[in-house]
């Protein structure tokens, strides 16, 4: 616990850079969807719905990095972001695993150890 004390700066930027990478799903939301989960929605409603989704989570990123400069953001920035990624390593379980394959394997992966580090570190009182 004292390594994520003493690291919860880099946690969170690591954390939000990661996030960011999301971002990939505004510029290019049919390759991103394929690259991602093997297969994608289409039509012009999925890329509105795609992108806003992408540029959300890209935002949840960025609020991540501000924390880590920023302590007294840190409860909102770390509370939005393990509650959005909770919520997601929920839905893709609720498939069955229909979804956990190739890149989406890695984010489980990659998600559930920022969840465990951001909530770790909230709650040995790291937040200002």
């Amino acid at each position: 616990m004292s390594w994520i004390i003493e690291h919860y700066q880099l946690v969170l930027v690591v954390s939000g850079l990661l996030t960011l990478t999301m971002l990939q799903f505004v510029f290019a939301p049919t390759r991103s969807q394929r690259s991602t989960y093997g297969e994608a929605l289409e039509g012009p409603l999925a890329d509105v719905v795609v992108r806003g989704w992408g540029l959300l989570i890209g935002l949840t990123g960025g609020m991540l990095v501000w924390a880590a400069f920023h302590p007294e953001t840190r409860e909102l920035a770390v509370g939005v972001a393990v509650i959005s990624k909770v919520f997601y390593l929920g839905s893709l379980v609720a498939k069955g695993g229909r979804f956990i394959k190739g890149f989406a394997g890695v984010t489980v992966l990659i998600d559930a150890v920022m969840i465990v580090l951001l909530a770790a570190g909230q709650m040995a009182g790291h937040a200002g």
